[in-house]
């Protein structure tokens, strides 16, 4: 049986999102404000442990198919709980992290066939269906498309019904809750711990910085593997930014997090791209004679129309890099000249 309980209230902009209280399906999740003085291994109990509820507030709704979004919000969940091991994973046992990092792979596996046909269906067939809504082999790849989505989702019930992910879920929140790295039978925690957020999230966020600004040093020259490779540093900087989110004043943070965002949304449309193309392949590969010559030539109107945008996303692409690369990190001192200061000091 799926472990369910009720979701976590919804802000107002999450209702919104969701078709208000009454209608609510899906669940964004919130994570925790961390309060100033916070140490290390407190914030992490708290981010994982909401990271958990993020996860669990979305299980009916992908099991009983709800809406498209409980998948993706369940791999959000679990990206952010990776994301967060990474993160902490030289202060804790390394064979803890190895084996829940390895459980959290194997659940976003069982998702990713539904996701990836949500996203199909959604975003990548729809717009061409709406462009050629009177050719017929685009109907007949609709149909392939939709009994594809409906067995990714009989497999993503199938995981959210098996011990395997009860038992994930109960380990998670119980390690969270217990502080289990402080393991009795093995060394002692990382001192690191023990420090307060503020004084070692810095450098954390810096090193997270310079791999996206060495990922990206060519950015108009990445080829696809490399903009893909790209979004992850860009993915991990982003959900380590809103984990210690509370601790920075929103009006320098805010307008860095939404670049971020916005770029890593747009790189995840060539993605979505990618992906799209691998589908259609594998697709056509279970197929044979006119149906395999009919379901190529609907697959070929839609990776055509969206190489047809590619150019106009890019100079958007460009423009919004140049923008990342020029904000200055919100995490650093505001560094304050010597004419400000004397200013200052006049008035």
């Amino acid at each position: 049986m799926v472990l369910m309980h009720p979701a976590p209230a919804l802000d107002e902009t999450q209702a919104a999102a969701t078709g208000g209280e009454s209608g609510r399906k899906f669940h964004k999740g919130n994570l925790p404000r961390l309060p100033r003085g916070v140490i290390l291994e407190d914030a992490l109990s708290r981010i994982v442990l909401a990271c958990v509820e993020h996860l669990r507030a979305n299980e009916e709704c992908v099991a009983t198919r709800a809406h498209i979004e409980g998948a993706h919000q369940m791999r959000v969940a679990i990206r952010r709980l990776r994301c967060c091991l990474a993160l902490f994973g030289d202060l804790l046992p390394a064979n803890q992290c190895q084996y829940l990092d390895g459980e959290l792979r194997w659940l976003l596996k069982e998702l990713a066939p539904a996701r990836d046909w949500d996203v199909f269906l959604d975003e990548t067939l729809s717009p061409v269906l709406q462009r050629f809504e009177d050719e017929p082999r685009l109907g007949e790849l609709l149909l392939q498309a939709q009994a594809k989505q409906d067995e990714g989702y009989t497999r993503a019930a199938t995981a959210l019904q098996a011990q395997r992910y009860t038992g994930l879920v109960m380990l998670l929140a119980a390690w969270a809750d217990g502080r289990s790295w402080h393991d009795p039978f093995g060394p002692p925690a990382h001192p690191s711990l023990a420090l307060k957020a503020t004084e070692a999230v810095s450098q954390l966020l810096d090193q997270l910085l310079s791999a996206v600004l060495n990922c990206g040093a060519d950015f108009a020259g990445l080829d696809a593997e490399h903009r893909h490779q790209l979004r992850i540093e860009i993915k991990k900087l982003r959900y380590a930014t809103e984990f210690f989110a509370s601790l920075f004043p929103r009006r320098r943070l805010n307008p860095f997090l939404v670049t971020l965002k916005t770029l890593q949304d747009r790189l995840g449309v060539e993605n979505d791209a990618a992906v799209a193309r691998r589908l259609l392949l594998r697709l056509a590969k279970e197929r044979n004679g006119r149906e395999r010559t009919r379901l190529a030539y609907a697959a070929g109107l839609v990776v055509g129309w969206h190489a047809h945008t590619a150019d106009s996303r890019q100079q958007h692409l460009d423009a919004l890099w140049a923008k990342l690369s020029a904000y200055p990190p919100f995490w650093r001192p505001v560094e304050v000249s010597a004419a400000d200061s004397t200013a200052a000091a006049v008035a």
